[in-house]
């Protein structure tokens, strides 16, 4: 055992840092669609979160069955669908099922009753879990959540929570099962969308959509190319991250999020130095500047569409699709090209994505209050 590893309850392994998993075993079950459970991507949030993290899984014959990342967050954290109090809120608002009760029930302000929090499947948005793979036991899921809860009483937390269990994921209902029987209560917390990359790429993609978008899609791409803007599809190295944090910045000033461009270089220059070529951007340049660009991240044959940014008043006087030219049309191009099977769009816009192809799967919050006065 690794000096900087320490023993929680059923023993359990824990560590703080990243740098000190078992990396091979650890990344060996995350599957197809857990690219931000890989130990890549948590070096990125751990260099650039600002909030303590740990790491939690069961050994047998000295290799990791099951695995789970962890991180502490206060009430002062900005991430708004990184919350479950945010996430509650915007649910209930949003009329997705259970929440409203689950919001009714609380006796205050949702932030008083459920920060701080321990994030339980990872740092991000959609798919937090508990890694899995075929010799994981029930039991390993029951001492892991378990060691989870020991950690956030040790930590003062008011809450546990996974944000976003897929409803649809088999593994996943496995370990709702073991939470619910905990005394999880749960909530749809929102819809997380991907899209099946046909094998005969851009034309069958086209195809498959109904009569009317496929004359409005022709029309968005006619559009492009006769306004001249130049897409391209570039390495990390070649873009201005700095230009790419402002787009990114303007995009979540539209949604009523302040944010600001140095939030956000930080990690893009992480995502750069950690995923080297598994990351790119898909850019749009015209009358000499960057207007919009698209981060995607590759995992094996599946890609992510990480972060995006417009320039708005360039948007607002031109009218292009940028949008659905760089993140859609061009990606579904290069990606057939590429051999990728599925591309992952995350939560949010769920109508928007789906008219252009996306199908979602329900994502399910599950939370435990905790008794700080025990």
């Amino acid at each position: 055992m690794h000096s900087t590893t320490h023993r929680l309850p059923d023993s359990v392994l824990a560590v703080e840092r990243a740098a000190d998993l078992p990396r091979a075993g650890w990344d060996a079950l995350a599957g197809p669609a857990d690219i931000f459970l890989t130990c890549r991507w948590l070096d990125v949030v751990e260099a650039t979160v600002g909030v303590p993290m740990a790491y939690l899984w069961i050994e047998r014959d000295g290799e990791p069955v099951a695995c789970l990342a962890t991180a502490l967050a206060t009430s002062a954290v900005p991430w708004a669908l990184g919350r479950p109090d945010v996430v509650l809120r915007n649910s209930a608002e949003a009329g997705l099922p259970g929440a409203a009760g689950f919001l009714a029930d609380l006796a205050g302000d949702p932030t008083t009753e459920l920060m701080p929090t321990l994030l339980a499947g990872g740092r991000h948005v959609g798919h937090t879990r508990i890694l899995q793979g075929h010799r994981t036991t029930r039991d390993d899921l029951v001492r892991l959540v378990g060691a989870a809860e020991t950690l956030a009483r040790r930590s003062g937390a008011a809450t546990v929570c996974f944000l976003y269990l897929d409803a649809a994921g088999e593994d996943d209902r496995r370990l709702a099962d073991v939470l619910a029987e905990r005394g999880y209560r749960s909530h749809t917390s929102g819809r997380h969308s991907r899209l099946r990359v046909p094998e005969d790429g851009y034309d069958g993609y086209l195809t498959a959509l109904p009569r009317k978008r496929r004359v409005s899609v022709a029309a968005e791409r006619r559009r492009i190319r006769q306004s001249g803007i130049d897409v391209s599809v570039e390495s990390l190295d070649e873009v201005d991250l700095a230009r790419c944090a402002e787009l990114e910045a303007e995009l979540l000033g539209k949604y009523g999020i302040t944010w600001a461009p140095d939030q956000s270089l930080p990690q893009l220059r992480q995502v750069r130095d950690c995923f080297g070529d598994d990351a790119f951007a898909v850019v749009a340049r015209a009358e000499g500047s960057l207007r919009a660009f698209g981060l995607i991240l590759r995992r094996g044959d599946h890609w992510y569409a990480r972060q995006t940014g417009y320039d708005y008043a360039y948007q607002r006087r031109t009218g292009l699709p940028l949008y659905f030219e760089l993140l859609y049309y061009r990606l579904v191009e290069e990606a057939a090209a590429a051999g990728v099977s599925t591309i992952h769009y995350g939560l949010g816009s769920t109508e928007t994505k789906r008219s252009r192809g996306c199908a979602a799967t329900d994502q399910h919050c599950h939370l435990l209050r905790l008794d700080r006065t025990a």
